[in-house]
């Protein structure tokens, strides 16, 4: 019995601890261009060098320029430097926090943490080249 129970303790340990946990590799997403669709329907393009993020709303025929930090590698500090919104001028400055949630070569899912939602709101970008 207690053999039976050894056998069964190294089985469901190695079930476990054995597994490893896949790491993400976020290399790709760190320039490019780039489409997100917004909840409010609004799709928007993103142009994304190693310092900068320019994202253009269609519908809203509005422009943002934040400079991009990566604090990690499947994570990032995006902070407002210019918009062509006079509703989103007094944004400029603030942050906002990005983690990589999951993602393949042509997309990846994130979480966008703000002031506005500590919860943070989930998107998914789609890679264009």
């Amino acid at each position: 019995m207690n053999y039976f129970l050894f056998i069964l303790f190294l089985f469901a340990s190695s079930a476990v601890f054995g597994q490893s946990e896949e790491v993400l590799d976020c290399s790709s997403y760190k320039t490019g261009r780039f489409i997100l669709s917004a909840p409010e329907g609004d799709q928007i393009k993103i142009k994304r060098t190693k310092k900068y993020q320019i994202e253009t709303y269609n519908k809203a025929h509005k422009k943002h320029k934040f400079k991009i930090e990566w604090t990690s590698d499947c994570e990032y500090i995006l902070t407002l430097s210019k918009t062509t919104s006079k509703a989103n001028e007094v944004l400029v400055g603030k942050g906002l926090l990005c983690k990589v949630l999951a993602g393949k070569e042509s997309y990846y899912s994130c979480i966008i943490i703000s002031p506005e939602h500590p919860a943070g709101r989930k998107c998914e970008l789609t890679k264009l080249r």
